[in-house]
C-alpha cells in the first residue's frame, strides 16, 4: 500500500509540468487566433477605406507583360492599356500572324517595346518552347495575362467532338501550361502577377455555349485555387476578371431581350478595369458591378425562379442568333 501511494505521488508530481506545458500551448493558440482575427478585421477595414479613398496604383514601368490572344479584341485593348500605363515591354501570343503584327506595330508606335510570337496555348509543348524563346529574346515575364479563348456556340448534341476538345484545351488547359511556364521564375524573383480574363458565364451558364461555359467554370476554379495557393508567396499575386457580354467579334450575333438595360461592355472598358485591378492587386473583378446581384440571386433563389429569369431576360435564347468567331 505504501508503495502504491508513493507511485501515485510521483505520478502526480510528473503531471504538473505536462499540464503547465499544455496550458502554454493553449494560450499560444488563443493568441494566434486573436492575431488572425485582428488581421482579418484590418483587411476588412482596409477594403472599406479603399471604397472611399483612391488607392495607390502599382508602377508598371519595370514590368514585362505577356498577353495570350493579344492580336485582337480584348487582347489588343489590353496591350494598348498596358502600354499607355507605362509597361516596360509587351509580348503578344496568338495564332493569327496578321493580327499580331498589326497590334505589335501599333504598340511600338506608342513608344513601347513590343514583340509577338505565334503560339497555340492549347498545345502544351508549343507553349513551353515558345516560353523559352520569349525568355531568351525578351527576358523574364512578370505579368501574365491569360486572355486567349474560343467559343463553339452550339448545344451539346450539335457540337463536334473535336470542337469541344479545342475549347477545353485553349480556354482551360492553356492556362495550366502558360502558368507552369512562367510562374516558377516569378516565384524566384518574388515579383509576378497571373491574370485570367474569364467570363460571368463561369458563374451563370447559358444554353448554346456549353463548351465555353464549362471551360470558363473550370478556369475560374483553377484561378481560385491558384490565388489561395499564392497567399504565402511574397510578391506574386493573381487576378480573375469576370466580364459580362463584351462587344467583340467573338460573340457577334448574341442577343439579349433588353439590350438597353443590359448593354454589352466595350472592350476598352474591360481592358482599362483589368489593368487597374492588376495595379490595385485586386483578386476578383466582376463587370459591371451589377453582376454581384447575379451571384446573390443564384445563391438564394430556387431553380424554377432562375429559369424564369433566364427566359424573361432572353439569355435562354441569346445564342440562337450567334454568328461569332470560333
Amino acid at each position: 500500500m505504501l508503495t502504491r501511494e508513493r507511485e501515485g505521488a510521483g505520478s502526480s508530481g510528473n503531471s504538473q509540468p505536462l499540464l503547465e506545458e499544455r496550458g502554454r500551448e493553449g494560450a499560444g493558440e488563443s493568441e494566434r487566433a486573436r492575431g488572425r482575427a485582428m488581421h482579418m478585421i484590418y483587411l476588412v477595414a482596409k477594403a472599406a477605406v479603399g471604397l472611399v479613398l483612391p488607392a495607390k496604383l502599382r508602377d508598371l514601368s519595370r514590368e514585362n507583360v505577356l498577353i495570350t490572344g493579344g492580336g485582337r479584341g480584348i487582347g489588343r485593348q489590353l496591350a494598348r492599356e498596358f502600354a499607355a500605363r507605362g509597361a516596360r515591354k509587351i509580348v503578344l501570343w496568338g495564332r493569327t500572324e496578321k493580327c499580331l503584327k498589326e497590334t505589335t506595330e501599333e504598340i511600338r508606335q506608342m513608344g513601347t517595346e513590343c514583340h509577338y510570337f505565334i503560339c497555340d496555348v492549347g498545345n502544351r509543348e508549343e507553349v513551353y518552347q515558345t516560353a523559352k524563346a520569349v525568355r531568351e529574346k525578351v527576358g523574364d515575364i512578370t505579368i501574365l495575362v491569360n486572355n486567349a479563348a474560343v467559343v463553339h456556340g452550339r448545344s451539346l448534341m450539335d457540337s463536334d467532338d473535336d470542337a469541344l476538345l479545342k475549347s477545353q484545351h485553349i480556354n482551360t488547359l492553356g492556362q495550366f501550361w502558360t502558368t507552369k511556364a512562367f510562374l516558377p521564375r516569378m516565384l524566384e524573383l518574388q515579383n509576378g502577377h497571373i491574370v485570367c480574363l474569364n467570363s460571368v458565364l463561369a458563374l451563370s451558364a447559358i444554353p448554346g455555349a456549353i463548351d465555353y461555359c464549362t471551360s470558363k467554370a473550370s478556369a475560374f476554379a483553377f484561378m481560385e485555387s491558384l490565388t489561395l495557393g499564392l497567399l504565402d508567396c511574397p510578391g506574386v499575386s493573381a487576378t480573375t476578371v469576370l466580364p459580362f457580354h463584351t462587344s467583340t467579334e467573338m460573340f457577334q450575333g448574341m442577343r439579349v431581350r433588353f439590350p438597353n438595360l443590359f448593354p454589352p461592355l466595350k472592350p476598352e472598358t474591360v481592358a482599362r478595369r483589368t489593368v487597374e485591378a492588376v495595379q490595385l492587386n485586386q483578386a476578383l473583378l466582376l463587370l459591371p458591378w451589377t453582376m454581384h446581384a447575379l451571384v446573390i440571386l443564384k445563391s438564394i433563389l430556387p431553380q424554377a425562379a432562375l429559369e424564369e429569369i433566364h427566359k424573361f431576360s432572353g439569355t435562354y435564347t441569346c445564342m440562337n442568333t450567334f454568328k461569332g468567331r470560333t
